[in-house]
């Protein structure tokens, strides 16, 4: 293959125009003198901008010889960037995989990455949790490549309110409606009181990608441990579990609850038309203090927040996300891995960890830092009430990678579980039971299909990979569980 000039590499690419920070990619120089040192960094974190800016400039401050060109891309543009760069030479030195539809492992076998490992001290080592330690994710033959900077705990289903409208329904604002059947009660309660302008419930229904996961993680509260049942392997989406979480949904479009619009609604619109008081009940995760602080600044002294609801209060109820992968990479083409390395141990300092939990979106990698951060109460408690209920799950992809090889070869099953929620919501979905589970068999059909089309290659998957005897639902199901599983 040709190789490209990194001015050329840029041009061909048509990403010399993107979202850059100082200078980025328009201002790439060919070389620099021999002791100056300047580090290409590429990632989609455009709300951490500035954060990052600071890390980078006091690095430069310690060490004048090094400076850092920084380029923010939209997920799209990275993905096409790093796929142009790598074979062209011109990777840069540290990058976000946003964009990259790829496992992970499939790069390391490409040889993407540098080991994180060799470059950073033992006592940073064990400062990280035991949590971030994931084979295929983060460590590969047991040696560290990449760390998150947030936690996984964490879930996009909490219930927000108007404190002034949800205590005029008889609730208390402080606790929220804590059951199917409250939250459904108090959405009629408000809606009742609204006089036709304001409704209980508030959602952006036509948001389908945001949908699917607001029913697994209701799902998961009533009992299943999410679209995979853990202890068979199989899809879970016919359970008692899915389609009694999606009648609870439905239920309130049929009580007249729901805000008339929500069913085309993505859940931004959605919010501006509850921040704006035409709702009373709106889930959403812990980024939404957040967005309120930047555009309804006013509302957000009378938001309430609590726990997503449960079918009822006698069970112990668990919500669970997979591992975190790597949020930053070095590559294999660095010549300073050395100074990549550093650069990232800050990203786990306390100071840092503390002004990125004061941007109030993801919950940061320390939870701990957010009571020390300068943040809105509600974000706070979203903290708490995600230490309370979020565990870690097993992932199939960390038990045998080659499950990747299965997933990549599976075809989409439409209408997909976010479709299915909108269409029953709108009242074109009849048959609750039979259509999630018509959607959970075209699926095993299809995952059959690429376990034998990938076993025909010579990949050793199967159904198996997906079962996890050894899961506890109350408990973090951590890296060495999976010799066990």
């Amino acid at each position: 293959m040709m190789k490209l000039s990194r001015r050329e590499f840029l041009k061909i690419s048509g990403i010399v125009a993107a979202t850059t920070a100082s200078g980025g990619l328009t201002s790439l120089m060919p070389a620099m003198a021999q002791d100056e040192i300047v580090m290409q960094w590429w990632d989609h974190f455009l709300p951490l901008q500035p954060l990052s800016e600071s890390v980078f400039s006091a690095y430069n401050e310690a060490n004048p010889n090094v400076s850092v060109e920084y380029s923010v891309f939209s997920p799209p543009d990275l993905g096409q960037a790093l796929q142009l760069a790598y074979p062209n030479d011109q990777a840069p030195d540290v990058f976000a995989l946003a964009g990259i539809n790829v496992p992970i492992s499939a790069l390391k076998n490409e040889n993407w990455f540098s080991p994180l490992q060799p470059y950073v001290t033992e006592e940073w080592l064990n400062s990280l949790p035991e949590s971030i330690f994931i084979e295929g994710r983060t460590t590969f033959d047991g040696e560290l490549y990449s760390f998150p900077i947030f936690s996984f705990r964490a879930h996009e289903t909490l219930v927000w309110f108007d404190k002034q409208i949800l205590e005029a329904a008889g609730y208390d604002p402080e606790v929220g409606p804590r059951t199917w059947d409250e939250f459904r009660d108090a959405a009629q309660k408000i809606t009742a009181n609204g006089g036709g302008t304001v409704f209980g419930w508030t959602q952006g229904v036509g948001h389908i990608d945001r949908m699917g996961p607001t029913l697994t993680r209701l799902a998961q509260l009533a009992g299943v441990s999410g679209d995979i049942d853990f202890t068979t392997g199989e899809y879970a989406y016919g359970s008692d579990a899915y389609v009694n979480a999606l009648e609870f949904l439905v239920s309130m479009e049929r009580d007249g609850s729901l805000f008339p619009t929500s069913v085309t609604m993505d859940t931004r619109n959605a919010r501006s038309r509850w921040a704006t008081g035409s709702g009373g009940l709106f889930f959403d995760g812990p980024w939404n203090p957040g967005v309120l602080k930047g555009n309804y600044p006013e509302f957000l002294e009378v938001v309430g927040v609590s726990q997503a609801p449960v079918p009822d209060l006698d069970t112990p109820a668990y919500t669970y996300a997979q591992p975190k992968s790597g949020d930053f990479w070095i590559s294999s083409q660095s010549e300073y891995p050395e100074h990549a390395a550093a650069i990232l141990q800050q990203f786990t300092s306390e100071e840092y960890q503390i002004r990125l939990a004061e941007q109030m979106d993801q919950p940061p990698l320390d939870l701990d830092t957010v009571a020390k951060a300068d943040v809105h109460p509600t974000y706070s408690k979203s903290i708490e009430l995600f230490r309370d209920i979020v565990r870690l799950s097993p992932d199939p992809l960390v038990k045998n990678p080659a499950v990747s090889e299965v997933l990549s070869r599976m075809n989409d099953i439409r209408p997909n579980l976010g479709e299915i929620v909108q269409g029953a919501i709108a009242g074109e979905v009849s048959d609750i039971r039979g259509t999630l589970q018509s959607y959970a068999d075209q699926l095993s059909a299809e995952r059959e299909r690429a376990i034998t089309e990938a076993q025909s290659e010579g990949f050793e998957v199967s159904q198996d990979d997906w079962v996890f005897s050894n899961w506890d639902p109350s408990a973090d199901y951590t890296s060495d569980m999976y010799g066990e599983a």
